[in-house]
């Protein structure tokens, strides 16, 4: 290895002990209490060595959010790989996302306030650009998804994939939002538990999308 090649792995390396740190804090303390200094103390780094590899704290959180995004994107993927209809598959990739909030709660609420966010892909940074990229990977599963639905006749026909992958998208983090915040107050007002809630919603969209093959079934049934 030339000296170049070890002190280009070195500095990646040293650019991975920092995301992995802010990773840790960022989940022992949440995104408002973090710290550069926390930071630095959790990579036992000097904190201005923070700024020779990171602009600031929104760049090492765009870090933290771009691992997010590709941890979202691979859990959708398997769930494509698991089953054989489309509409199987986007059943899986919205079970995949419930899990994903609930087993990576990092992750999926830096994903949730970067989709928060007004960004545009021209003027935004490059760390921002690298987060909106790998959100848009892991729409393109979802569309996919749809496109292979419409071909095996288990879902519409008259769907534009894009479109509703996002819409799918956005129900489905919606659900999961409201299953979070309001449910103790969905059990106590209405009896309704927020797992019941997420998976009838599920349900629903899933009876949406049906196509012919499944005599308009969403295919959980």
């Amino acid at each position: 290895m030339s000296i170049e090649e070890r002190q280009r792995e070195e500095k990646e390396q040293r650019r991975r002990t920092i995301v992995d740190a802010a990773e840790t804090v960022l989940a022992e303390n949440g995104r408002d209490d973090m710290t550069m200094a926390d930071i630095a103390e959790e990579a036992r780094l000097s904190r201005s060595l923070l700024y020779v590899y990171f602009e600031d704290m929104d760049d090492i959180v765009l870090a933290v959010t771009h691992r997010g995004f590709q941890a979202m994107r691979k859990r959708f993927e398997a769930a494509v790989a698991s089953h054989d209809t489309g509409l199987l598959q986007l059943r899986g990739i919205g079970e995949a996302y419930v899990d994903f909030a609930r087993e990576e709660p990092t992750y999926f609420h830096l994903v949730a306030q970067f989709e928060s966010r007004t960004a545009n892909p021209e003027e935004a940074p490059d760390r921002m650009r690298k987060c909106l990229g790998e959100a848009d990977r892991g729409l393109g599963v979802m569309a996919e998804a749809i496109r292979n639905g419409v071909e095996d006749g288990s879902v519409r026909a008259d769907l534009d994939p894009v479109q509703t992958a996002m819409t799918l998208w956005g129900s489905t983090h919606g659900l999961i939002q409201l299953a979070a915040n309001k449910g103790e107050g969905l059990k106590q007002r209405y009896d309704l538990s927020p797992e019941i809630l997420v998976d009838s919603g599920l349900r629903f969209l899933g009876a949406a999308l049906a196509g012919p093959s499944t005599g308009g079934r969403d295919e959980g049934d």
